[in-house]
């Protein structure tokens, strides 16, 4: 079990960090425009997945990111 628990832990850290290169990248992509080096290239990645999603869907992921937010604040 000790071996899960840090396994799980290892995961956890490692999503949390590639969060934030994610959220890093969109910022400098939107910041610098498509000639950012390294970055430039994430919003044309990003851009047929909010297509795809559409205005419903998107609202729907702001949302749920809002309601997240809140309850982590709580607990």
């Amino acid at each position: 079990m000790e071996l899960f628990n840090r396994i799980h832990g290892w995961l956890w850290q490692a999503t949390k960090i590639l969060a934030l290169v994610a959220a890093v990248s969109i910022l400098v992509s939107i910041l610098f425009g498509p000639n950012a080096p390294f970055f430039g290239g994430v919003l044309e990645n990003i851009e047929p997945i909010i297509e795809t999603l559409g205005s419903e869907g998107l609202a729907v992921i702001i949302a749920l990111i809002i309601i997240l937010g809140v309850w982590r604040g709580r607990s």
